[in-house]
């Protein structure tokens, strides 16, 4: 139990970490906006999680607002019964104005919500593995999150991979300043990560007193004719 408790609170700073970065880099600002698609809906409806929202508001530590789109929509109602639960769940939800009409691929109605460099600064939710790779080499401004076995997980930052937020093993070459100073990373020196730790700076003491203690000569053996 013990172990699982620090597995949540090291991925919950790890969460925190990731939004901070994309709060100074990109511009995100709270509540955020958070995009779903059908397959993410159906992984919280058979994992038992609850509901969508509550799920990603508590994962991600604030508010937030879920949207999707019509063609997510119209996919999942004809996907049959396993999917009815989904389903209900994305008619709750707020639609993306714009992009393909139904029955355009849901595929589509996503990369199309955050086309332009994601200007809406959307937050995606997909369990679909080509979607999320699509949307990690399309654009750096676009964070993911999925459904592990484990609960919610977001990808690393497309662009601040070896930067220190991924792994402090990484170097950070060709990242701006700014973009090391909101990974928590020192202004000098590529590659140091700031941390937490503060070493004691050594306290002044008074000279050794075994050191100023005056040395005892050796004694002369007394001469035989004296």
């Amino acid at each position: 139990r013990a172990r699982k408790t620090k597995m949540r609170v090291k991925r919950a700073r790890k969460v925190r970490k990731y939004l901070r970065f994309y709060r100074t880099c990109h511009g995100f600002r709270a509540p955020y906006k958070v995009l779903v698609d059908g397959n993410f809906l159906h992984a919280v409806a058979q994992m038992k999680l609850g509901h969508a929202k509550d799920v990603v508001v508590k994962f991600l530590g604030c508010d937030a607002k879920l949207f999707t789109t019509r063609c997510v929509q119209h996919e999942l109602k004809g996907m049959g019964h396993e999917f009815k639960e989904a389903s209900l769940s994305a008619r709750h939800l707020g639609e993306v104005k714009g992009g393909p009409d139904p029955p355009a691929p849901a595929f589509d109605s996503i990369m199309a919500a955050v086309d332009s460099n994601n200007a809406e600064r959307f937050i995606v939710c997909t369990q679909d593995e080509t979607l999320r790779i699509k949307l990690r080499e399309s654009s750096p401004y676009v964070p993911v999150i999925f459904c592990h076995t484990s609960g919610l997980q977001m990808e690393p930052p497309a662009d601040a991979q070896g930067s220190g937020t991924a792994s402090q093993k990484e170097e950070a070459k060709g990242l701006p300043e700014r973009e090391r100073n909101a990974l928590g990373q020192e202004e000098s020196g590529v590659g140091a990560v700031r941390t937490n730790v503060r070493y004691k700076r050594p306290k002044a003491r008074g000279p050794n007193p075994l050191a100023c203690k005056k040395k005892i000569g050796k004694e002369r053996p007394a001469s035989a004719g004296g």
